[in-house]
């Protein structure tokens, strides 16, 4: 069983890998031609909207995961069910779970890819496209170095000495200026927590007040601060919510807890990230119990078809069960993994009944 196992695995693989090419390069072309509309905006060029699609491929690709497991067993197996090779090898006398054991390995193997494409490498890409669609607003960013980064809002300054992935800066400060120019604030701090609603979390705070005729100081252990960057200048500076890592995104839901800031929307965002993993295993088992069927002689083009309209039902199920959680407050957990579970029950319950 050891050399079908590694045939039905090579089958597979080749079947998603085409279908994760043709989609890839559709969707970033959909990318692509959303970023060409603000070329010619501040210093943004058509060199930094591909940058931009490049940077976006790894998230694209982990939203395709599921809809790309469900097409490559259609197609890399469906060949296998046309040339009667799957019923060959249910002669041979081993169960359905046997044969679809070499699948469960390889959607396994997935995951873990997945789980380290999720924590190294979106985070960090997200936030390069992030500084790369910054240019879009004039003097977004008006330094940066290896080692510190100076935002302008204004008549406000923002030096930021070093950027963390969880939303954290560290050793900021901030100069106000007057409208000739006169410095008359300095607000300084050892690190700063971007939380919801434009608000900063100041910690080890010291403020100096310059414009009285003594210098007066204040020192404080937290402040909040509103700041007044735009959206495109904040998210230059940190990774957006969407693609934090899994464990930063849950220290950042706590630490919005610990400030009384609404933290519903990211605990969807939360869940729905976990639930990626089970829609994987649930799409890719999904299609074995359509390859015994009737169905396995039907031609590729008709399994793309299906196969397709599962996915996009299923994204778009995704989608809606996220967005009526946050609409009507409902728990993130169930609302998040109910589509995913679902379609696993589903499967798991096709196979038994497959003879």
């Amino acid at each position: 069983m050891l050399i079908v196992d590694r045939y039905v695995a090579r089958n597979f693989l080749s079947g998603a890998a085409m279908v994760l090419f043709v989609l890839l390069s559709l969707f970033g072309f959909l990318t692509l031609s959303d970023e060409l509309e603000d070329v010619g905006k501040g210093a943004f060029t058509t060199f930094d909207a591909l940058m931009v699609v490049g940077y976006s491929l790894p998230k694209i690709m982990l939203d395709l995961l599921p809809v790309t497991a469900l097409l490559g067993v259609l197609i890399g197996l469906g060949a296998m069910a046309n040339h009667q090779e799957l019923i060959i090898i249910r002669a041979l006398g081993p169960p359905l779970g046997r044969i679809a054991r070499p699948l469960v390995e390889v959607i396994l193997a997935i995951i873990v890819l997945v789980l380290l494409v999720q924590f190294f490498v979106v985070p960090e890409f997200e936030l390069s496209a992030a500084r790369i669609r910054a240019k879009t607003t004039p003097q977004t960013i008006i330094a940066s170095t290896n080692t510190e980064f100076w935002t302008r809002s204004g008549n406000r300054f923002i030096r930021i000495g070093k950027v963390l992935q969880q939303g954290a800066l560290r050793d900021v400060e901030i100069f106000e200026l007057n409208e000739d120019g006169n410095l008359q604030e300095l607000l300084q701090a050892s690190s700063v927590e971007v939380l919801d609603e434009g608000q900063w979390l100041l910690i080890d705070a010291k403020t100096t007040d310059l414009t009285l005729a003594e210098i007066r100081e204040e020192h404080s252990t937290s402040k909040l601060w509103q700041s007044s960057l735009s959206a495109k200048q904040t998210s230059a500076l940190i990774v957006p919510v969407e693609a934090m890592a899994p464990l930063a995104l849950y220290r950042y839901i706590r630490l919005l807890d610990q400030n009384n800031l609404d933290t519903h929307r990211y605990r969807v965002i939360f869940w729905q990230q976990i639930s990626i993993p089970v829609g994987l295993l649930a799409m890719s088992l999904l299609g074995i119990p359509f390859l015994m069927g009737a169905a396995r002689h039907v031609h590729a083009g008709q399994r793309v078809a299906i196969g397709g309209s599962v996915g996009i039902l299923f994204y778009l199920a995704e989608q809606m069960m996220g967005q009526l959680a946050i609409l009507f407050d409902l728990s993130p957990a169930p609302a998040a993994l109910a589509p995913d579970i679902l379609l696993l029950v589903v499967a798991l319950v096709f196979l038994r009944r497959i003879r």
